[in-house]
């Protein structure tokens, strides 16, 4: 009787393992090729990139994204650990205060408000050590939206799932 138990503990983890790698990389790599390739597109149109000012700004990709992307990526990893435990493939203790609708909207809201917050700052912060009408580059700019892009997409994945591994039995 213990073996199947254990048995069933080694299925779970590696549940969780399979579930870790095939969403970490649903998440990066489309947000990597997606948030590189449109603003390269859109900036290859004009001659020069600006961080505020300009049609076609830096600013005009990087702060939605900087919103949208952890909301979403959070939304979605709680969502799937909240299915995933209610089923029982994942061995989690199920808390229902914890793994709420909720909760999850609230931990997907101010990840997206803290980056935002944190990437307007820094943005800001180079706007004012650059001298006036700086011009960025266009390939500097698509590449640095993607690597961002890749940045949250990792970063907020685990920020997601680190709450419910500590809890791991």
């Amino acid at each position: 009787m213990s073996d199947k138990v254990e048995y069933d503990e080694q299925a779970k983890v590696s549940n969780w393992r399979k579930f870790v790698r095939k969403n970490l990389l649903i998440h990066l790599i489309p947000n990597t090729v997606l948030n590189t390739v449109v603003p390269y597109f859109a900036f290859k149109a004009q001659n020069s990139v600006h961080l505020f000012s300009g049609e076609q700004n830096l600013a005009r990709f990087l702060l939605p994204m900087s919103l949208l992307l952890p909301f979403m990526v959070t939304l979605d990893i709680l969502k799937k650990i909240k299915l995933l435990q209610h089923s029982g493939a994942i061995n989690y203790k199920v808390d229902e205060k914890i793994t709420g609708y909720p909760f999850i909207l609230k931990k997907a809201g101010l990840n997206g408000l803290y980056s935002i917050v944190v990437v307007f700052a820094l943005m800001l912060a180079l706007h004012f050590s650059f001298p006036k009408n700086h011009d960025f580059g266009i390939t500097p700019s698509a590449i640095c939206a993607g690597l961002l892009a890749g940045l949250y997409s990792i970063t907020f994945f685990y920020l997601a799932i680190r709450r419910f591994k500590d809890d791991a039995v």
